[in-house]
């Protein structure tokens, strides 16, 4: 199942993480089947470092959403992320080096990467390094 995840920031300084959570439903005696409660009700959940999460809200004003796919070496991807999309070690005509943004593609309905007709079919020649917020030279000096 496709987990809804988002980065949260306040302007452009990443502050924590927000994800659903689905809850939890129950029979309420295995002699009943079908007779459910909620063990645990669904929810957003918030965290500041992405792995201790409760129900408490951060403070922010923006949302990155999560691509649910990893880089290379096992980083989250979110919106705004700055990838290299490297192919050069995969034997081909054409070895590709390229830096760009991830972007929501309306037109595709896909993630892309900016300036660049990429769909994630490849994500693990992608990886991670920075975003538009925190580093926004890393697209423009690094474009290729």
């Amino acid at each position: 199942m496709r987990e809804i995840r988002f980065r949260l920031r306040l302007d452009n300084e990443i502050v924590g993480y927000e994800k659903w959570y689905p809850g939890e439903l129950a029979e309420v005696t295995p002699d009943e089947p079908g007779d459910l409660y909620w063990r645990a009700h669904p929810c957003w959940l918030y965290s500041l470092d992405g792995t201790t999460w409760r129900p408490a809200p951060i403070l922010h004003n923006r949302k990155d959403a999560f691509v649910n796919l990893p880089d290379k070496n096992g980083v989250e991807i979110y919106e705004g992320d700055i990838v290299v999309v490297d192919f050069c070690d995969i034997p081909d005509d054409n070895p590709l080096h390229h830096t760009g943004a991830v972007e929501w593609d309306v037109t595709n309905a896909a993630w892309s990467i900016s300036d660049y007709d990429f769909m994630f079919n490849y994500y693990e020649a992608l990886e991670v390094v920075g975003n538009i917020y925190g580093n926004p030279g890393l697209v423009e000096d690094g474009q290729s």
